[in-house]
């Protein structure tokens, strides 16, 4: 039977899945996720995982950690499986776990591959290295009124951002990255990291620029994320490198957690960082820039103004399932925080100094999963609690609750756990999610997400409230023909009036070959009478030899105004991810093609993407109008590896 099962899964379960289905399933139309540019750069970090898969057959607990939809039991089957039977010759050797469902399945099968079970013999600290360094270029072909305008852009209008990196799989990794977004004059964004894995008692440990979460992260939780179509399923990952460019949500310093034993585990770290912000008359931080932009003579004037010095610690128990941990850091201004007396601001942080404890939980048990944080802030005495539910009830059916409270006196600066606003603060809630695959070729997923906001949020003069609901259906017609469907509701108050957003969407996805894919799919969005929708198609093909990879994308919208906007995701270059909001009436359209040597140590790839609009003669406004109708971008990319 397990010999009958190796040979035909593969077959049978074989896919055109791709990275840009992955984000669409993943996000599963949450324009939160999509529009947001802090977690558009977790997707682009994903993506490094996607393009650097891990062998199943020798991956460790913590490199399967790193994919936010494997929980711990699922991680712990797939290695239960691989000691019992020396290795996966297939990855269709996943379905045969009673763990793994059909949408798992496909999300793992981007991420991993079934390579041979090399020797487990003690390997180098630094051998095997490899370089891999890339350098894209973005050129927009108009111009914007910021480079003419008095007080304008300083720079030219080009976007430039270098990658590299060196390392080998098991034990150490460096690299270093520089970036110069369009209407800066220099390259002013920099970083870099390196990392130690697996050498004796040390479990990880990074220099430079880097990300920790432990537990649900409510305290700290800047390593892991997850949508309402995705609940989290395991603790956060803990110390992780900072791979991506993103200028924000990060640490700078030193971080290391050490193995003591089998049971327990003590991480420590530091970090001082420089940030933007704005100052008030008497000289007090009111605001945190996260804007990251360096363009003009009052963003630059409030570059690295400000300076944090951050410490803290960790240490946690793990046996049998159960897992305890007390996590906290403390963090100092070199300025004193005053951000303003308006009413949605009265529970901001103020002062100079904050600290930040909490204490993290949880059982696992085969198919269920139970686990929780409740964290402390010292500077207003708040309490943040979150505590989720997972219980696998078969391998077609899995029921999910996250229940959240953040109390409005509660903050942290480092905080990353699971919220409908922008922050874990001020919001109580329960989500309850359900997958399910009754039939063999239909597949659903929803979701109920009910929060509360007890203090006025910004454009709110009292607590608001609001809920979220969606459903998807997915139904495979055939090998080649596939058809989903999602209807999304949310009900969320703004300016002390209700609004309710509809979203639908009906996509067909058509691969007639390993060479070819086609995918259409119209979008609707309508709130408070006003109304939006776009029909996009997608044409793929990918030519084994030479080893090219054209994608084309072609969208029209219609929408009343800003209110029923359309978010569209579309083709990128390799470790980007790409999305953008369309409004009016218009089309927009993107090219991509990318060559890879048979060697696979060269890379080029380009990127033309246009947007016509037909009822306006400019778009943007302020310092970013473009006086035309059109909008025109090329992209370039180079990658070695060696």
């Amino acid at each position: 039977m397990l010999f009958f099962c190796r040979g035909f899964l593969p077959v049978a379960a074989q896919q055109l899945y791709s990275w840009d289905d992955f984000v669409e399933d993943f996000s599963a139309g949450d324009e939160q996720l999509l529009e947001a540019e802090d977690r558009m750069v977790y997707l682009e970090e994903l993506k490094l995982l996607h393009e650097h898969p891990l062998n199943i057959n020798t991956a460790s607990i913590e490199d399967f950690q790193q994919l936010p939809f494997l929980n711990e039991e699922q991680i712990e089957s797939i290695h239960a499986y691989i000691y019992l039977h020396g290795q996966m010759r297939t990855l269709g050797e996943l379905l045969l776990l009673p763990l793994i469902d059909a949408q798992t399945y496909r999300w793992l099968h981007l991420f991993v591959y079934a390579g041979e079970a090399e020797k487990r013999e003690k390997e180098a600290l630094f051998g095997h290295l490899k370089n891999d360094f890339s350098s894209r270029t973005d050129i927009p072909l108009y111009k914007r009124k910021g480079y003419s305008a008095t007080n304008g852009y300083a720079g030219n209008a080009l976007y430039h951002r270098i990658r590299y990196e060196i390392g080998n799989s098991k034990h150490f990794r460096a690299g270093f990255h520089t970036e110069k977004d369009a209407g800066e004059r220099y390259f002013d964004s920099y970083g870099g990291f390196a990392l130690l894995k697996d050498v004796g008692i040390l479990k990880t440990a990074v220099a430079g620029d880097y990300r920790i979460g432990l537990g649900e992260g409510v305290a700290l939780g800047g390593s892991s994320w997850f949508s309402k179509s995705a609940p989290a399923s395991k603790m956060q990952s803990g110390i992780t490198p900072l791979t991506s460019t993103d200028e924000i949500n990060f640490l700078r310093g030193a971080a290391a957690t050490l193995r003591l034993g089998e049971r327990w585990e003590v991480t420590a770290f530091a970090s001082y960082r420089q940030k933007d912000a704005t100052l008030n008359n008497s000289g007090e931080i009111q605001t945190l820039q996260t804007s990251g932009y360096h363009r003009t003579a009052s963003e630059v004037k409030n570059k690295n103004i400000a300076t944090a010095t951050t410490a803290g610690g960790a240490v946690t128990w793990q046996d049998k399932g159960f897992h305890l941990g007390a996590t906290g850091y403390y963090m100092h201004y070199n300025k004193v925080m005053n951000p303003g007396t308006a009413a949605y601001r009265r529970y901001y942080p103020r002062g100079q100094n904050f600290g930040v404890g909490s204490l993290f939980y949880g059982y696992s048990k085969y198919r269920l999963s139970i686990a929780g944080e409740t964290a402390y802030s010292a500077e207003k005495g708040g309490i943040g609690t979150l505590n989720r539910l997972q219980w696998i009830i078969s391998k077609r059916y899995t029921l999910s609750a996250v229940q959240r409270f953040y109390g409005y006196k509660y903050y942290s600066f480092l905080s990353g756990a699971f919220a409908d606003n922008s922050s874990a603060q001020n919001e109580t809630g329960v989500l309850l999610h359900l997958k399910a695959q009754p039939w063999q070729r239909w597949q659903f997923v929803c979701y109920a997400d009910f929060f509360h906001n007890p203090w006025p949020r910004y454009r709110m003069t009292r607590a608001s409230m609001g809920q979220e609901f969606m459903a998807q259906a997915t139904h495979r017609l055939n090998s080649g023909n596939t058809i989903e469907v999602r209807y999304q509701l949310k009900r969320k108050e703004q300016a002390d009036i209700m609004e309710a957003h509809h979203r639908a969407k009906l996509q067909w996805t058509c691969t007639p070959s390993a060479i070819w894919k086609l995918q259409t799919t119209g979008w609707w969005h309508t709130v408070s009478g006003s109304n939006g929708w776009s029909m996009q198609q997608a044409v793929s093909c990918n030519i084994p030899r030479p080893s090219v990879r054209l994608a084309l994308m072609a969208a029209y919208f219609r929408t009343d105004d800003y209110n029923s906007r359309i978010c569209l995701y579309e083709p990128s270059l390799y470790s980007s991810v790409s999305s953008g909001q369309y409004y009016g009436r218009g089309i927009h359209g993107v090219c991509t093609a990318r060559w890879t040597s048979l060697n696979k140590r060269l890379m080029l790839e380009g990127k033309y993407s246009l947007c016509k609009y037909f009822d306006r003669s400019e778009t943007g406004s302020g310092h970013q109008t473009i006086y035309s109708s059109w909008k025109n971008d090329l992209s370039l990319q180079i990658r070695v590896v060696i």
